[in-house]
């Protein structure tokens, strides 16, 4: 009857002690340490700096492995893409070699990273004999505070060292051990419970359903319609192209575009972006006024047109406008003509109704805004006070190009007198050696360009009276 006794008894696993501060068990683990005890752990609730050290443990060789798989990836990603891209399909794109170390990098740095990963995680069960179903410390009630403000040093009854009234009396000899407990093994089987296998079988049998599923309908047919529990995204009231339609009267379900129409907020005045007008209009020139006066270009009536400060007396009024009278284009006066860098001559065809005057609000604000484009755009060329020789102009003099067409000097006669118009369209699509800028400036800032090149004309045509800025400048330096 004893003897059955004894076999039913717990197993003693080991000795534990327990502690209140973390100071004692470093002190603790530094005793049984030097007392030659290695099978020893010890358990706190938050990290302990230096714990390792006290107790003797080894370094893991986790980083080895995780080296290793590391590596083990790299040349993973390596020799995939070598294969796909050097040997599977070696397209030359752009002149590029088929394979080359550095574009590969980034596939090789995540294989790397991802297989270093899966090192860690699965090592680190690995080492730690994870996942385990029980630990005989949790059938301590002591071990619960664990986890809160007591800290705990284990010796395993298995070590060489081990005496159990040697060990016990080691462990009642440390400062600041509060008591000392025995740890026995747990009396529960290790089986699994029947309960748990069949609810695992029954999860595997489950989980096999959908790749059998997909199996069987990747590699056989069906007449049966497939099972769609929400089938807006497959049927539904839409209009497939290339269809017939019952709708519409021509049956055709793709419509075709409504002639005229244009997206909504994309609609220009047509005035603004060609800078032509469709009929002749006079209109006054008014370089600079105030915010509160914007200008009115095309909506003056003719009996309150004034002739435009700084121009020549004999401009051509607009009835003699090459479109509204076509046989007088040959009779176009000299100073209509460039002067300046123009190519060969072209056949004399009829001037479009350029507008005379930008059609925009001219303000303080408009004109700064154009000085700040053409110092962006066209200075480079025509200079910042217009006179044709920017940087690139004298660049080009000083290399001595022989196709270079030196930049018109925007003060020329020629220019004085061309309408807006004509200059807007200048620099939206270019001329001569000078490309167009339609792509790049908007149309309202290519408007404000123009506002500043007649600024800069009339820097050298006009008087203080005629422009506010300047006459505001002159009374100001006057005052000081």
């Amino acid at each position: 009857m004893s003897q059955e006794a004894n076999n039913t008894e717990p197993k003693l696993l080991g000795l534990m002690a327990q502690f209140d501060d973390p100071d004692s068990l470093l002190a603790a683990c530094e005793k049984v340490r030097k007392a030659g005890y290695t099978k020893t752990d010890a358990y706190t609730p938050f990290p302990l700096h230096g714990i390792d050290e006290a107790l003797g443990i080894k370094p893991t060789i986790l980083p080895w492995i995780v080296l290793t798989l590391g590596i083990m990836g790299g040349f993973a990603g390596l020799g995939l893409q070598y294969v796909t891209n050097a040997e599977w399909y070696p397209f030359i794109i752009s002149a590029k070699p088929v394979w080359s170390l550095p574009a590969n990098i980034p596939v090789i740095f995540e294989l790397v990273i991802l297989h270093a990963a899966i090192a860690v995680f699965i090592g680190m069960l690995f080492l730690n004999k994870l996942p385990t179903f029980s630990n005989p410390l949790f059938r301590v009630p002591e071990f619960a505070r664990a986890t809160d403000d007591k800290f705990f040093l284990t010796i395993d009854v298995n070590d060489d060292k081990y005496k159990p009234n040697k060990t016990r009396d080691l462990l009642d000899g440390c400062v600041g051990q509060t008591g000392v407990i025995e740890v026995f093994e747990d009396p529960s089987p290790a089986e699994l419970p029947k309960i748990i296998k069949f609810i695992g079988i029954g999860a595997t049998v489950c989980a096999l359903i959908p790749p059998i599923l997909l199996w069987r309908a990747y590699y056989q047919t069906s007449t049966v319609p497939r099972i769609n529990p929400i089938r807006d995204m497959d049927i539904q009231l839409r209009g497939d192209t290339q269809t017939v339609s019952p709708v519409f009267a021509d049956g055709r379900t793709m419509r075709p575009r409504i002639p005229g129409t244009v997206a909504r907020g994309d609609w220009v005045d047509p005035i603004m972006l060609t800078g032509i007008v469709p009929e002749v209009e006079e209109q006054n020139v008014v370089f600079l006024q105030d915010e509160e006066a914007p200008v009115e270009g095309n909506e003056k009536p003719a009996e309150e047109e004034k002739p435009a400060e700084g121009k020549p007396a004999e401009e051509k009024p607009a009835d003699e406008n090459p479109e509204a009278d076509k046989p007088m284009a040959e009779e176009k006066p000299a100073e209509d003509k460039p002067t300046e860098g123009d190519g060969p001559a072209q056949p004399e065809e009829p001037e479009p109704n350029w507008v005379k005057i930008a059609p925009i609000s001219v303000t303080r604000a408009t004109v700064e805004r154009g000085r700040n484009r053409y110092n962006i755009y066209c200075s480079v060329c025509h200079g910042l006070a217009g006179d044709g020789d920017g940087l690139v102009a004298q660049r080009a003099l000083q290399l001595e190009q022989p196709t270079w067409i030196p930049p018109t000097n925007l003060h020329t006669d020629y220019l004085l007198t061309q309408p807006d118009g004509k200059l807007y369209n200048t620099i939206t699509h270019g001329i001569r050696k000078m490309k167009g800028y339609g792509d790049q400036i908007p149309a309202e800032d290519r408007w404000a360009i123009v506002t500043y090149v007649r600024a800069l004309q009339k820097t050298r045509t006009g008087t203080p009276e005629e422009i506010p800025a300047v006459e505001m400048k002159e009374l100001e330096i006057k005052g000081q």
